[in-house]
């Protein structure tokens, strides 16, 4: 389902975007503002250029999107391993609930394989209850927590 995001699907990854956006907006305004544009031209191709952007079609529409970043670990004390990290990944609100995430998933999973990638990692936001729930089913289980405080 997952393909590479080429120039024309600008639009559409930031009409998506800005789907999920409002959601943090609400939950974290303290991090997050309202903006017309999440992809300006020059995130958008340099994330296309590094082959990090991903999109997801059904019948020629763009309907999701995956942003994935690879990160490798091997520093004394630490077990080597590769990570794939989705950064972010989103279905459009009227397409969700029909498996769309869920083949998302599967081939970010086989593209971690396909690139050498030892493991899988995310984050979501607590309140983010369907999420946390999706993931899980997915496999995913919590390894960490985050913590802040403002200074």
């Amino acid at each position: 389902m997952l393909q590479l995001a080429s120039k024309a699907d600008r639009a559409s990854v930031n009409e998506i975007a800005a789907q999920v956006h409002a959601m943090h907006v609400d939950w974290r305004p303290d991090l997050y503002e309202m903006v017309d544009n999440l992809y300006s031209e020059s995130r958008f191709q340099e994330a296309v250029s590094a082959r990090q952007l991903y999109v997801a079609r059904l019948e020629g529409n763009v309907v999701g999107y995956a942003l994935l970043k690879i990160r490798s670990y091997d520093w004394p004390g630490v077990v080597r391993r590769i990570v794939m990290v989705v950064d972010e990944i989103a279905v459009h609100e009227a397409c969700r609930g029909h498996g769309i995430g869920r083949a998302m998933m599967e081939d970010v999973h086989a593209l971690a394989r396909a690139f050498g990638c030892t493991d899988l990692q995310l984050g979501v936001y607590p309140q983010n209850e369907d999420a946390i729930r999706f993931y899980e089913s997915c496999g995913f289980a919590i390894r960490s927590i985050d913590m802040q405080k403002k200074v």
